[in-house]
């Protein structure tokens, strides 16, 4: 269950099995962490054709012993677990064969890695750059990155923090725009799904491009692209949040509509909501949600007196309190 976790393919009941197990002891939480850092080393979700055995083999082998710091694994985990993590590690070896060829979508030397409903994914790039994958998203790049062009492809939504290189820019390109880098933080949220495309700048400097226009947006501000009208509307906002703390696990929302925060709570509960009427739609919430679970969150929206819910399966119906 766990390497179906980690490769996106565990079903709604395998992922509360492990909820459950995760909740039993922290001492579960802290092995699935530690599985989860073997599993990425492991090179999990390459391009089959360039995948390197031996490569990742060497770098979990350093990683567990020494790293030029304190050893990880010997000093973290009993000897149990260490075992586990090596097993989990074998096993992980030929898999990788499979699912990355099953998850990459592109000839060539690319590497694509996806974010299943209801998780988060944090990615490495080659070079160094960092990206925090929101639920349901996919981030494409080329194998050679570091030598050549950085450019990366995302359906979704995504946390970056790049590094800066003045004379090899990171390019970010989604279905509608392209966002131009040298050395910056961002949030970017482009769900194919969703009629709007949005850039927010935390620290640095973006040059975002959609067909002919450019635009350039400075720190504390949020662009956001309409697809249907191809207009955009760049605004200053105050309170980076709601925008960003999804990375940290927590879900933000200021004022906000049901309507507006359908899409936010499908994908990160990974159910399925629907609204029995159009006035319920319209009831406006601001709070901050971390870790609860899907029954702690709804029952807070039905706590207004306007608002209520039923529950059935994976389906979630809000309808307006009679």
């Amino acid at each position: 269950m766990i390497i179906r976790l980690f490769s996106g393919e565990a079903s709604r009941e395998e992922k509360k099995d492990i909820e459950n197990w995760l909740n039993q002891k922290p001492e579960n939480r802290k092995l699935l962490n530690d599985l989860k850092e073997i599993w990425l080393t492991a090179g999990i979700e390459q391009n089959a054709d360039h995948y390197e055995v031996e490569r990742a083999v060497g770098q979990f082998r350093q990683k567990i012993r020494f790293t030029g710091q304190k050893a990880v694994l010997p000093q973290r985990i009993p000897r149990l677990i260490r075992y586990a993590a090596v097993l989990l590690l074998l096993i992980a070896l030929p898999l990788s064969y499979y699912y990355g060829k099953k998850s990459t979508p592109l000839s060539g030397s690319f590497t694509t890695i996806s974010c299943a409903q209801g998780d988060k994914t944090a990615i490495v790039l080659p070079d160094s750059s960092q990206v925090i994958l929101n639920s349901g998203s996919r981030l494409t790049f080329n194998n050679n990155f570091q030598n050549g062009p950085r450019q990366v492809f995302l359906d979704g939504e995504a946390y970056f923090s790049v590094q800066k290189r003045t004379q090899n820019p990171f390019r970010v390109k989604t279905s509608d725009i392209e966002v131009e880098v040298l050395g910056t933080e961002f949030n970017l949220k482009a769900y194919s799904d969703e009629e709007t495309t949005t850039t927010t700048l935390v620290t640095g400097c973006l040059k975002v491009t959609q067909g002919d226009n450019s635009t350039l947006i400075k720190p504390n501000q949020k662009l956001v692209y309409n697809k249907k009208s191809g207009n955009t509307d760049l605004s200053k906002i105050n309170d980076l949040a709601p925008e960003t703390e999804w990375k940290d696990g927590r879900l933000v929302f200021r004022n906000q509509s049901l309507e507006e925060l359908e899409h936010k709570l499908e994908r990160w509960f990974d159910v399925e909501i629907e609204f029995a009427d159009e006035q319920v739609k319209s009831r406006r919430f601001t709070g901050t949600l971390e870790r609860e679970s899907i029954l702690e969150v709804i029952s807070y929206f039905g706590r207004s007196k306007y608002v209520a819910y039923q529950i059935k399966d994976n389906k979630i119906t809000f309808y307006t309190e009679q």
